[in-house]
């Protein structure tokens, strides 16, 4: 795939009509090829700031990066151990991962109800990972307390991984302010672990790993994938989003 230039990407100003029970739309890059880093979070933050304003439907943005490394908040400089690739700040939550080809990201960008449950709207993005991983690709999908993601436990008597560690599969970093979210999950598909994560220590845990559904035996195209996720998406927050006051 070629870079694309996502600012050619013109965002619509569609503002709900009065009474109606805000829905939850798409904004599709993926067609558009691997997307920079920078030029989306700049998407993001417009169409936040449209959403937060009620000037548009909850929406979700799919996007595939160029290789890229993102710092959360909670990033330490012993997590990253090169740069060979961008290094990207981010005021998301979490520490340090690799975004790049062969992966699908989602960010959710939506007006949560008042007062705002940041738990349930957490659970809620966790649960439509689990429901896909599961219930469409049949892997023993889980979460782990104190530690963000999606992840698989490890296989057995794997020489790749001795330790036993269990493995992410799908990140999740996330932000709301002013009811309104920000960031997302990003669910590897087909990545190419002999570049991507290498320079850093995934999300700065030592002890664990990452996969992906190729390496679980699941060959899953990134649109077939879109399609399930944002579904399960819309089911799981719907309950949470604000209604259209204007």
């Amino acid at each position: 795939m070629s870079p694309t230039r996502v600012r050619e990407y013109q965002i619509q100003r569609a503002r709900p009509k009065r009474g109606h029970n805000m829905g939850v739309q798409t904004l599709n890059l993926l067609d558009r090829g691997l997307a920079d880093y920078g030029e989306v979070d700049q998407l993001q933050r417009e169409v936040w700031a449209q959403v937060r304003e009620q000037e548009r439907d909850h929406t979700l943005i799919l996007s595939q990066f160029q290789p890229v490394y993102t710092a959360g908040r909670n990033t330490h400089e012993h997590d990253l151990l090169n740069r060979e690739l961008p290094v990207v700040r981010t005021d998301r939550a979490g520490s340090i991962t690799w975004h790049g080809p062969g992966q699908l990201v989602i960010y959710p960008v939506v007006k949560l109800r008042e007062p705002v449950d940041l738990v349930a709207y957490i659970r809620a993005v966790e649960g439509a990972v689990l429901d896909v991983v599961r219930d469409t690709w049949e892997l023993p999908a889980f979460t782990i307390q104190g530690r963000a993601g999606v992840w698989l436990p490890p296989k057995p008597q794997d020489p790749a991984n001795p330790q036993g560690l269990d493995r992410k599969i799908c990140a999740i970093g996330l932000k709301v302010v002013q009811a309104t979210t920000l960031h997302g999950l990003a669910l590897n598909l087909h990545p190419d672990f002999d570049r991507a994560f290498t320079g850093i220590i995934p999300c700065g845990l030592a002890d664990a790993g990452v996969t992906s559904l190729h390496e679980e035996g699941r060959e899953v195209d990134i649109h077939q994938a879109a399609a399930v996720l944002t579904e399960a998406l819309q089911t799981r927050l719907s309950p949470l989003l604000a209604p259209f006051i204007g």
